[in-house]
């Protein structure tokens, strides 16, 4: 993303109907001054989210029966976050969530009374119950499951065309990230794995993940894949993949590029 000139060195990260607003032009630039002040016009909720990249951001949710600027365009978030880059990916994941938080907890979920933002927080209390209401953080799994020179690469129905990933899940209450990661492989490709090492972690906004990724050796078992979550999902060789995952940023294309460079690497050095 290109720089903004904005009042007071400012950027704001402004949605609606759940895509983020971009100039209409080569540069995919955040919402320029002369545009703001119409558009803070038709805010349902802002929030200050702090200081990325040495500049003040905020993020703001617009009516969505407004009619936006012609010099506006609306991208999907997912899109979003690739025109972005990796600078800005923090910030912006950040302020999908504070904007979900906020829009989604208006009512207190155990006495269905109104919540109330307290200032200078991201917090929304219930006055009348005393609950607090903060934003989710749900952990989830991901693993690059590698055999030799392969690794298992499945797709679900939901996925784009050409769209591959890696298995990966939800944290179930009461058990472990590493439970979790055995129970997901076996669960989704019925499999067993060994060796499992933790390879890093990203935050990811669909909806409030913060997914947790691995890698681990096969150990055991044919695939048999469960079709209420994957349309398929097979052995495939490092330099033969049938797709990649959809975000060019996300922790699922760190994976599979850190084995495909391992790969290139040994046979490099044989």
């Amino acid at each position: 993303m290109q720089s903004t000139s904005l009042p007071n060195n400012e950027y704001w990260f402004i949605f609606q109907n759940d895509r983020l607003l971009f100039m209409k032009n080569s540069q995919y630039q955040l919402p320029a001054n002369d545009v703001l002040s119409n558009l803070k016009l038709h805010f349902l909720r802002q929030h200050k989210l702090g200081l990325f990249n040495k500049i003040i951001c905020y993020c703001a949710e617009i009516d969505p029966q407004i009619l936006l600027p012609e010099d506006i365009e609306p991208i999907p978030l997912r899109k979003a976050l690739d025109i972005l880059s990796i600078d800005w990916y923090v910030a912006a994941t950040k302020a999908s969530s504070i904007i979900n938080w906020d829009k989604n907890h208006q009512f207190c979920g155990r006495c269905g009374k109104a919540t109330q933002h307290k200032p200078g927080t991201f917090e929304r209390l219930c006055n009348t119950c005393g609950l607090s209401l903060y934003p989710r953080i749900s952990p989830s799994i991901i693993v690059l499951i590698k055999n030799k020179d392969k690794i298992i690469m499945s797709r679900s129905p939901h996925f784009p065309p050409n769209t591959y990933g890696l298995i990966a899940g939800f944290v179930e209450v009461g058990e472990s990230i590493e439970e979790a990661v055995h129970r997901e492989v076996k669960e989704e490709v019925g499999i067993k794995i060994k060796n499992l090492h933790y390879f890093g972690s990203q935050s990811w906004p669909f909806p409030d993940s913060l997914m947790l990724g691995f890698t681990a050796d096969y150990a055991s078992g044919e695939i048999t894949i469960d079709h209420h979550e994957l349309e398929a999902a097979d052995w495939y060789r490092y330099d033969n993949l049938p797709g990649r995952p959809s975000s060019s940023i996300s922790i699922a294309q760190k994976l599979i590029d850190h084995f495909v460079a391992e790969q290139n690497k040994s046979t490099y050095n044989r």
